[in-house]
């Protein structure tokens, strides 16, 4: 991976792309690829293929693909990198260096770091391992989208243009990255159905990196309304000791009269509405809510 010319958006990234350009040694192949997912979720990819000669760009050729409804803008992009680098194989031209102008960062940080395997980025880099034993170098780089560089406008108008098409891509298939973004989206609306009151994330808090894991356990169990207290599913949840509600982990951390004398104390060294949802996020109220629960087993054990 070569580094950007331009790692901005900003400060005509357009002419310092194209002078970047001006600089590569004669016979080198430059691509651009790029995808495109439409509001019905459909994707596809184009490409833009070009020869460097005497400072200027010549262009090769262009593709695209059609790959329905089960791929990420990933997958596409990953495709027309290898729809790219696949006549190379056969070329008959002068070995040289191929340059990759891709838009798309985590496209990128597929390609580079492909610890889960995905399928077209397995073949992309068979296929740029077969290049090399041919004589090619073949790098990758970061390239501004939406900057009216010529080469990526054209990738962007083709992989649009065919997402929008009728006519799929023969190969096209059901691929990890769609099935994981699936799986996510479905955790995400399942949570939000079980847990109401509860913010679905999963980026952990980097607040609670410090706290041990029996407090981070007790904290997200009440703040999920699953501590202890809180039987299976099938079973019928116990009234509180106080009678007054059910033993679930909002009543005893906000009304049961058992627990108001710790309760005060937690009053005290916090901040906030105790009824709202960031009142147990807060990083300030982390530390009492730490003493808060192991003295009251709220969190930790069934037992007050």
């Amino acid at each position: 991976m070569l580094p950007s010319p331009k790692p901005d958006k900003t400060t005509t990234p357009q002419q310092l792309h194209e002078g970047w350009l001006h600089t590569l040694p004669n016979h080198s192949i430059v691509t651009y690829p790029d995808s495109s997912k439409l509001e019905n979720r459909s994707v596809g990819c184009g490409l833009a293929t070009f020869h460097c000669s005497d400072q200027q760009l010549y262009r090769l050729g262009q593709g695209s693909c059609h790959h329905g409804n089960w791929a990420e803008v990933y997958d596409a992009e990953l495709h027309a990198i290898q729809e790219a680098v696949t006549p190379l194989l056969t070329t008959t031209a002068l070995r040289a260096t191929a340059i990759i102008f891709v838009d798309n960062r985590v496209a990128l940080k597929i390609l580079q770091f492909t610890k889960h395997n995905y399928k077209y980025t397995r073949r992309v880099l068979e296929m740029i391992s077969d290049l090399s034993l041919l004589g090619w170098k073949i790098s990758t780089t970061w390239c501004p989208s939406h900057c009216n560089i010529n080469g990526n406008v054209r990738a962007n108008t083709l992989a649009k243009r065919r997402a929008s098409s009728a006519v799929l891509y023969r190969f096209a298939c059901t691929t990890k990255i769609w099935l994981l973004a699936q799986a996510r989206a479905e955790l995400l609306q399942r949570w939000k159905t079980e847990l109401p009151l509860s913010k679905p994330s999963f980026k952990f808090p980097s607040h609670l990196h410090g706290v041990n894991w029996a407090d981070t356990r007790a904290i997200w169990r009440v703040f999920c309304n699953r501590s202890p207290y809180e039987p299976p599913p099938n079973i019928t949840v116990d009234p509180c000791p106080c009678r007054t509600d059910l033993a679930s982990s909002h009543h005893l951390l906000r009304d049961s009269p058992l627990l108001t004398p710790q309760r005060v104390l937690l009053f005290k060294a916090t901040t906030g509405d105790i009824q709202s949802l960031e009142f147990i996020t807060t990083p300030e109220n982390t530390n009492p809510l730490c003493h808060f629960l192991p003295a009251t087993g709220l969190g930790h054990s069934a037992l007050i």
